[in-house]
C-alpha cells in the first residue's frame, strides 16, 4: 500500500528487484495493491494474487520489501500463508526485515514482526480515531479533501469557499435547484471547459455525490458504519450523512457551505424523486414524463375517472385506449395545458399565505405577482413546469366534448381540483376494471 508518497511504491520495487538480481532471482511479476490497507478487511487483488502464484507452483518465491507492507492482520493472516507455502516448496522473503522463511528460525521472527504489525495499526487506529473526535467536538474539518468549491482554513480548520471553484459551484447548486437534470448539469460543465475535482469530464455521479455532501451545505459528514456479523465488528458503507453531536444530537456546522441545509433538503428531494426502489433492492432511474399535464388529467365520463395520456395530439382516456366499455374523454393538447396554464396564473393575486405556488415561487426568488409566475413559466423546462403544476393541482378533470367542430370550452370541459381546496369523492366509483383512487383533496368530475 502506498502511503509515503506517489514515488513510494516504485521505491520499494526497485529495492525488491535489486535483492532479487543480488541473489540470482528473476522476476516474474509485480503485484500491487496501491491505496488498499493490509489491516483493514478489504479486497486486496495484489495480495490474493501473488499467494495464488505461489501455492500454484508458478513461482517459488514472494519477495516483499517489508512485513508489514503485506499485511497487518498478524499471525491470523501470515500463519496460514507460510503454510501453503510450505507445502509447495515457497519462500517468504522480506528485503528491509532481513528475513527468509527458507531460513531456520526465521518463521518465529516473521511471527513476531507481524503481530508486532498488527499491533501498532491498531494504535495508530486509536489515535487516529481520537484525534478525528477531538476535531469533532470543536467543529473542525477531520481531514481528507473538502468538496468542490471549499477549501479548509489552516489556522481555525473550517472550511470556506474557495475563490476559484465556489462559482462552479453555485452554478451547479442554482442548476439542480431549478430542476435541470444532472446529465444537463453535467454537459452544461463540460462544454464550457470548466475541469471537474479530478481534472477531467463532469460525470453524472460526480455532480450526484457532489449535491448529496454534508460539507457541501457547511455540516461535518460522517460515512455511515454497520455491524458485521461474520467478523464481529463495525464496518465502513459507502453512505455519508452529516455528524450529529452525541450531547445535542444535532448536526456540527463546519464551516460556510456552497447551499444552505434548506437548499441542499430541497435538491435531495429532487434527486430522489428521479429515482425508485425497485424488487431487485437497487434503485433505479424514474422515467420522466415528457409531456405537461400526464398525471394531472383525468376522464370526467361518470362512472370512469381513469387518468388520460398524451396520444398524437390529444390527452385520450386510457379507457378507450385499453378497450374498456368508457366512451372517453379527449381534448387537443394545445388548448387544454393553455387552458390549465392561464387558471394557474390567473390565481396568483388571490393565493392565501402558504399556499403551494407561493411557497414555490418565493424559494426560486421571483416576485409573488403574476408577470413574476409568467416569465419563471416561460424559462422553465418542462420538468420545472411540471413541478409548478403538481404543487398547485390536484387534478384536472375532462368532459368529453358535446359535438364535433366546437371551439374548446374551458369552462364547460374542464374542472381544475386545486391543492386542498377539493372534496373527499371518489373519481372512479362505479367502474369494476379501475383501481380505486380517493384523495381528501379530490372532488367529483364536472357537473
Amino acid at each position: 500500500m502506498d502511503r509515503d508518497g506517489k514515488t513510494a511504491i516504485e521505491r520499494q520495487e526497485t529495492d525488491c528487484r535489486a535483492w532479487a538480481g543480488l541473489h540470482g532471482l528473476v522476476v516474474r511479476r509485480v503485484h500491487v495493491d496501491r491505496g488498499r490497507s493490509g489491516y483493514k478487511d478489504v479486497s486486496r487483488e495484489g495480495f490474493d494474487n501473488a499467494r495464488a502464484a505461489v501455492t500454484s507452483g508458478a513461482v517459488r518465491t514472494l519477495i516483499v520489501w517489508k512485513l508489514d507492507r503485506l499485511s497487518r492482520k498478524g499471525i491470523a493472516e501470515v500463519g496460514p500463508l507460510l503454510d501453503e507455502f510450505d507445502q509447495v516448496g515457497g519462500r517468504l522473503v522480506s528485503v528491509m526485515d532481513k528475513l527468509d522463511s527458507g531460513s531456520p528460525g526465521a518463521r518465529l521472527a516473521i511471527a513476531s514482526l507481524s503481530e508486532w504489525a498488527r499491533v501498532e495499526s491498531e494504535t495508530q487506529g486509536e489515535r487516529i480515531r481520537h484525534a478525528k473526535q477531538y476535531l469533532r467536538n470543536r467543529g473542525r474539518w477531520i481531514g481528507g479533501q473538502p468538496p468542490y468549491g471549499l477549501c479548509v482554513d489552516p489556522d481555525s480548520g473550517r472550511l470556506f469557499p474557495d475563490a476559484e471553484t465556489s462559482v462552479y459551484a453555485r452554478l451547479i447548486a442554482d442548476e439542480a435547484l431549478s430542476g435541470s437534470p444532472l446529465v444537463r448539469i453535467a454537459r452544461l460543465l463540460n462544454e464550457n471547459g470548466i475541469p471537474s475535482p479530478r481534472g477531467g469530464l463532469w460525470q453524472v455521479g460526480s455532480l450526484s455525490q457532489l449535491l448529496k455532501a454534508p460539507a457541501f451545505a457547511g455540516l461535518l459528514p460522517e460515512t455511515e458504519t454497520v455491524w458485521d456479523e461474520e467478523r464481529g465488528r463495525r464496518k465502513y458503507t459507502g453512505v455519508v450523512k452529516p455528524y450529529r453531536d452525541p450531547a445535542t444530537g444535532g448536526p456540527v456546522v463546519v464551516g460556510e457551505g456552497i447551499v444552505t441545509v434548506e437548499e441542499q433538503k430541497r435538491i435531495m428531494a429532487t434527486l430522489e424523486s428521479r429515482t425508485r426502489l425497485r424488487g431487485d433492492g437497487v434503485k433505479h432511474p424514474v422515467r420522466a414524463s415528457v409531456h405537461l399535464l400526464t398525471g394531472l388529467l383525468y376522464c370526467g365520463i361518470d362512472g370512469c375517472g381513469t387518468r388520460m395520456s398524451l396520444s398524437g395530439k390529444s390527452y385520450v382516456c386510457q379507457g378507450v385506449r385499453l378497450g374498456h366499455t368508457c366512451p372517453g374523454a379527449r381534448a387537443l393538447a394545445a388548448p387544454v395545458e393553455r387552458a390549465v396554464v392561464e387558471s394557474l396564473i390567473a390565481r396568483v393575486p388571490s393565493l392565501p399565505a402558504g399556499h403551494p405556488t407561493r411557497k414555490a415561487m418565493a424559494d426560486r426568488n421571483v416576485p409573488f405577482d403574476r408577470a413574476g409566475l409568467t416569465a419563471l413559466w416561460e424559462r422553465s423546462e418542462v420538468g420545472s413546469k411540471r413541478g409548478l403544476l403538481s404543487e398547485a393541482i390536484e387534478r384536472v378533470w375532462v368532459t368529453r366534448a358535446e359535438g364535433r367542430g366546437r371551439r374548446f370550452d374551458p369552462e364547460r370541459r374542464l374542472r381544475i381540483v386545486w391543492a386542498g381546496e377539493g372534496r373527499a369523492e371518489q373519481g372512479s366509483a362505479g367502474c369494476g376494471w379501475l383501481d380505486p383512487w380517493q384523495s381528501e383533496h379530490v372532488s367529483g368530475p364536472p357537473n
